[in-house]
């Protein structure tokens, strides 16, 4: 990994909403412009959820048990990247020592948003995955286009 490429994620912000869905939204900081959005399913906000201690099941969750097993076996992780886009997919890799060894593993970036949060590793995200926030004005200024626009 370049690290000029990639940003270290300081921030992982969860958003639920009826209309647009289960958001998770990744930052440097608090005060970043800069972020990235990704739209999980019910199963894996809950994991961000639970890992972000903002819920409490009453049951271990799927990432749960293979954790405290790989755990067990002597696993290590490093950290997690998100490393790119291809036909609207997100793709991560996860980096773990086993035997001595670094293992890098394909994932889905919620999963291993989840598994980052629960190994306190740090999460990497490629620069060019970052969008920047509107200011008030720059939205304001996109809805008066908008209004002007003919369809």
């Amino acid at each position: 990994m370049d690290s000029n490429e990639y940003v270290e994620i300081g921030e992982v912000l969860i958003k639920t909403d009826r209309t647009q869905g289960n958001m998770v939204i990744l930052k440097r900081s608090e005060e970043d412009s800069h972020y990235f959005l990704m739209f999980v399913g019910d199963a894996e906000i809950t994991a961000i959820a639970k890992e972000k201690g903002l819920v409490e099941p009453k049951r271990p969750l799927t990432h749960d048990i293979y954790l405290t097993i790989l755990k067990r076996a002597g696993v290590r992780f490093e950290k997690i990247e998100i490393s790119e886009m291809r036909e609207n997919t997100f793709y991560a890799k996860v980096y773990a020592h086993i035997n001595g060894e670094l293992v890098v593993f394909d994932s889905r970036p919620s999963d291993a948003v989840a598994l980052a949060l629960h190994e306190q590793c740090p999460i990497w995200v490629h620069k060019k995955l970052l969008r920047i926030e509107l200011t008030p004005e720059e939205v304001q200024e996109f809805e008066m286009i908008v209004k002007t626009v003919k369809f």
